[in-house]
């Protein structure tokens, strides 16, 4: 079972560069980085499964506080995490076909969300094995594309949540 690490980054080219270097340099082994914008444009964060069996994940957060460019590490080790996976699949799909892929969709709770002449794209969502699974069975209808988006975590439980803004007064 994967150790997890939320870095909150710069949102640059070059933030991405310096860690992605640093991990390679220090032969640092991890699993699928999975990259998107936070709350704050100006931020990124780059969510990162390391094994435990391979690396200590304390050394790997240690490594990744000196960089600049990293603004917090948060170590999600010991927390129940929500953890999903996201993929995009394109199948070739003759008209005759749609109705056994809408229903294989449905078994798996995923969505069509593009309607070509001859293809369909399907929008899943789910734990790993959910999504290959998915993709496994879709297979037979001839797969065009794949677009995954690799583990987004987030940890469980309840946070505080940013106040609101009551300074303006309303005006009547």
């Amino acid at each position: 079972m994967p150790h997890w690490l939320a870095l909150t980054v710069e949102n640059s080219v070059e933030s991405l560069n310096r860690v992605f270097h640093l991990l390679r340099r220090r032969h640092l082994p991890v699993g699928f980085i999975s990259i998107c914008r936070t709350e704050d444009p100006q931020d990124l964060r780059l969510v990162i499964p390391v094994d435990p069996a391979q690396v200590d994940p304390e050394r790997v957060r240690a490594n990744l506080e000196k960089l600049l460019c990293v603004k917090a590490v948060e170590d999600w080790g010991g927390q129940p995490l929500v953890v999903r996976d996201v993929a995009l699949v394109k199948v070739q799909a003759p008209a005759e076909a749609w109705v056994e892929i809408a229903q294989l969709a449905e078994f798996y709770r995923a969505r069509i969300v593009d309607v070509g002449p001859e293809t369909l794209i399907l929008e899943v969502t789910g734990s790993a094995d959910k999504v290959d699974s998915f993709i496994a069975r879709l297979q037979r209808f001839g797969i065009v594309a794949v677009t995954r988006s690799g583990p987004l975590a987030m940890p469980r439980g309840h946070a505080e949540a940013a106040p609101l803004d009551r300074t303006a007064e309303v005006v009547p």
